[in-house]
This record gives C-alpha cells, structure tokens and sequence, in this order.
C-alpha cells in the first residue's frame, strides 16, 4: 500500500475522463488498493502504464487520493502552517488540499486564533482513515541528550515563544530554548534556522545560541573579517561603531561579538581602527 501522507511512486493504471487511477510500484505489498489522482491534481497528462510522483492523503469517504502539487507537510514531521478556521471541536489549516487539516482541541498546545500561522506536526490516525495535526510538540520532541555536544551547529525551527525565550525544534528530535537575553536578531514562530549548542545543563536539557561561543569562535570570525578585508583592498566600514544590524548583516554575528574578534585582532596588531573604518596593518 502507499505510504500515506508521503510522496510516492505511483504507476498510471488506468485512464479517466476526470482522472488516473494508479498502483502502488514500491515493495509493501499488504493491500492492492488503487489511488486515484484528479485530473486538477496531476501537473501533466499521463498514459497507462507511465510513472510519477505524488502525495498520497486520505479523501472524504477514506480512499487514497494523490495529489502532485506541492504540499508543505507531512506525516512524521513539521511545518508552519495558518489557521483558517476554528469550532468547538478543532481548528482548521490550510495545508494545499481541498479540505483543510484538522487539529482537534486534544491536540492543541493553546487556542489557535484564524489567521495566525503555527508550527504543527502531522499524524496519520490509519484506523480512522484520517490524517490529524497537532500542536503539541513536545509529545514528539525529546527534552534531554546524549548525542549533541556543546558547540555544535543545529537545525532549528522555532515553535513557541515563552517569557524567558523562543523554543525551538533541534535536528527534527529535540527540543530546545534560544533566551532573549541572548539574542541579537528578531525571531518569529516557524523561523527555521543554523543555531548552535550553548550547554546542556546538568538535567540534560539545551540551551542555543545564535552564534559560536568561546574562543574558538572569536578566532573563525576574525579569521573571516580579515578574508572580508582582503577581499575589499584591506579596508572596511563597519567598526565597532557600527549598527548591530549592520553587523549582523554582514556576519551573522551580535554587535559584542564582533567587538571582541576585533579588539583581539588590533591586540595582535593585525589592523588599525578609527571611528570609520578599520585597516590591515601592511606586513613590512
């Protein structure tokens, strides 16, 4: 059978005046069950016995149905989407299909408001015929580890802001908190970024950071500003007088970590500062 709520290899079986009807060409085996794809689903024309790519859901009555356009989510994962609607029973999301995805009430970490966008993960409830969504993350989000290490870049989706910080998605397993305090950029709930580990606290939960920590990290930033004034005839305007926004949007660092590769490089004599530029110091 296909696997719901993925894209799958499908074969065109049989041609309809208003579809195809497609076969399942992977190697589960357990159900002969067709999938139909609708005409307005199918991105060409296709004949008996061609293959394609499609996403295969769960239709009204609780057949197979495919679609080939490009849906944002799927089972066993995460995606921000927007609220559409909302009842007694659930809210509702757009996620590209005719019917909109379902998170029931059970499901939410908090009401959801129409026209807000949240993070969700996708379940297939087979029993039911249904594909669901929820809200509430940390039921598929490990709390504590033993694989990451204190330094080291992760994938980051933010999912939630809380009084102390942003919480955030690591790696598509854990989870984790980016404190305001530590923050030199504006976030936003479904921002999907680089962050990196900044400790792991005794209880085995993890605290990021935006950027390298320690001096490791000052010495591959000022490695990379010296490149940068190589590259612009050893000369640049940004200094620590600088804007952190200016900064931060030619390093993709914070204003004080910044004034700290180049405080270590002016120590080494490597460049000269003034308030509006910065130089190398020419080797004689």
């Amino acid at each position: 059978m296909p696997i719901i709520g993925q894209v799958n290899d499908l074969m065109v079986t049989d041609e309809l005046p208003f579809g195809y009807t497609l076969s399942y060409s992977g190697t589960q085996t357990d159900s002969n069950e067709s999938v139909f794809l609708p005409l307005s689903d199918a991105n060409s024309q296709f004949v008996e016995g061609q293959t394609l790519q499609a996403f295969v859901y769960y239709s009204q009555d609780g057949s197979f149905h495919a679609t080939q356009k490009d849906i944002p989510i799927k089972v066993n994962d995460f995606a921000l989407l927007t609220c559409t609607g909302e009842t007694d029973f659930g809210a509702f999301f757009d996620w590209g299909l005719e019917r909109d995805l379902l998170v029931p009430k059970s499901m939410q970490h908090k009401p959801m408001d129409i026209g807000l966008s949240y993070v969700v993960y996708l379940l297939d409830d087979a029993n039911n015929r249904k594909m669901i969504g929820c809200t509430k993350l940390y039921r598929f989000l490990d709390e504590t580890t033993d694989d990451l290490s204190v330094g080291e870049a992760v994938s980051v989706i933010v999912f939630d802001e809380t009084s102390l910080g942003f919480k955030c998605i690591i790696n598509k397993q854990y989870q984790g908190l980016l404190f305001k305090s530590d923050l030199f950029k504006r976030l936003a709930v479904g921002d999907q970024l680089t962050a990196f580990v900044k400790q792991i606290r005794e209880d085995g939960k993890i605290d990021l950071s935006l950027q390298k920590e320690g001096k490791e990290a000052r010495k591959d930033l000022a490695t990379e500003i010296m490149e940068d004034l190589v590259a612009h005839g050893g000369i640049s305007t940004v200094t620590d007088k600088s804007s952190a926004d200016e900064i931060f949007a030619r390093y993709h660092v914070s204003k004080g970590a910044y004034k700290r590769a180049i405080g270590t490089l002016y120590k080494d004599k490597k460049i000269l500062l003034n308030k509006t530029h910065i130089t190398i110091v020419e080797n004689k």
